[in-house]
């Protein structure tokens, strides 16, 4: 049974509810494996030739989960379709915590990656990527290393009624987010006055913050609550089913960002039901560079997905001008509202369809399979990929692998 999720505020308790189309939802998340079950799997082969997927103990943990009485039914987290604890957690606005990807070097200090309900992987310019990470049920000590926001940004923050956390923006984007008075007093920033710790803490000169600034989420929605910039969320959930859908099998999911330089492969492990990320070490040689597992520095954990959606959506490039300090390059609009191709990647399969986003605030994006039926989501954590139309796709299902490079525009 699809479940489609809302999550709406009451008064007094702000509690939520969880609807469904039928009967009363049980949870939809599969039980959850124990420690004991949890032993190290080998990917399938890829031409990129690394070592076996490190499955490990701390990897597999999710929200924890309730059971419900015999009159009461879990609440569901509209973002994830997981059973949560404390529904409480829903009352507050998400946060949409800018982070970088590169250059390589902040890697090392990426922290609280695991413990996001959505991650958005968003080209930026100059083949490179930087995630838009949505915090709402879980509460990671921090999170970071936070740096600037994008055009998308803005559609997003509206999309969930979210919070935006970023280091600041060029101008043009700063206008962008001020053009809509009620979102500008929800971006978060040293730019809007929100700068200095625990909000945003700069561990360095703003000349050496590439690593070096983060975010204490407690401490945001604690502002947040005080200042009443944000309320509780109206957003529609994403549709949810547990069950396997047909599709084409496929266990490595190969996002190229930038010609053999910027790699995401997700590996699907059949034993565990997830994906696990991997990512260009930047050691070069022939062909694709070498690629390692992405760790979540806060944890340990190795970073993993029950979801991986690619997006496609036009990238124009638009009249802001970004410098980073090392070049000067224009920004991208990215209008996520409309439709456009979709694919969707759960329990080792493909199901190919298109997305669908009304404009306006609480309007999450709807897939639909090729037949009209919504594609439902494997309860559990979900990382988009937004590419851009054109970028070239290969299908190879003797390897179980889609292969896709963006392609940016002129390029």
């Amino acid at each position: 049974m699809i479940l489609h999720i809302r999550v709406r505020a009451v008064a007094l308790a702000m509690a939520l509810i969880a609807t469904a189309c039928g009967p009363a939802p049980e949870p939809t998340s599969p039980p959850l494996p124990t420690a004991a079950a949890l032993t190290p799997t080998v990917a399938a082969p890829t031409e990129t030739a690394v070592p076996a997927v490190i499955a490990t103990e701390a990897a597999t943990a999710l929200p924890p989960t309730i059971a419900p009485t015999a009159t009461e039914a879990a609440v569901l987290n509209p973002l994830t379709g997981l059973p949560i604890q404390d529904p409480g957690v829903l009352a507050r606005p998400p946060l949409a915590i800018k982070i970088a990807h590169f250059p390589r070097a902040v890697r090392a200090a990426q922290a609280g990656l695991s413990q996001a309900d959505n991650v958005f992987e968003v080209y930026a310019e100059g083949g490179v990527t930087r995630f838009n990470a949505i915090f709402w049920s879980r509460t990671p000590e921090r999170v970071g290393n936070v740096r600037s926001a994008r055009l998308l940004d803005a559609i997003l923050m509206d999309a969930y009624q979210a919070l935006l956390v970023t280091s600041g923006s060029s101008t043009g984007t700063m206008d962008r987010l001020r053009e809509d008075a009620e979102r500008y007093q929800r971006v978060i920033a040293e730019a809007t006055d929100y700068g200095g710790c625990p909000v945003l803490c700069r561990e360095a000169s703003a000349t050496l913050s590439a690593n070096k600034l983060f975010t204490e989420p407690a401490a945001v929605w604690a502002i947040a609550a005080e200042r009443e910039l944000a309320g509780t969320p109206t957003f529609g959930g994403y549709a949810f089913d547990a069950a396997v859908p047909e599709g084409t099998p496929i266990t490595t999911v190969h996002l190229d960002w930038q010609l053999n330089n910027t790699i995401a492969e997700w590996r699907y492990d059949a034993n565990l039901g997830r994906y696990w990320r991997w990512i260009d070490s930047g050691d070069t040689g022939p062909g694709n560079p070498a690629l390692v597992q992405h760790i979540d520095t806060l944890t340990g954990e190795p970073l993993g997905a029950d979801n991986i959606v690619m997006i496609i959506v036009p990238h124009v490039p638009s009249n802001i001008v970004v410098d980073d300090g090392v070049a000067k390059q224009f920004s991208y609009d990215v209008p996520l509202t409309g439709t456009g191709p979709a694919r969707v990647f759960r329990d080792g399969v493909l199901v190919t369809g298109t997305w669908v986003r009304d404009a306006g605030k609480g309007e999450l994006p709807r897939f639909i399979d090729d037949n009209g039926r919504p594609i439902a989501l494997k309860p559990g954590v979900t990382w988009f990929a937004v590419y851009a139309t054109d970028s070239p796709e290969t299908l190879n299902t003797e390897t179980l692998t889609f292969q896709s490079r963006f392609k940016a525009p002129g390029l």
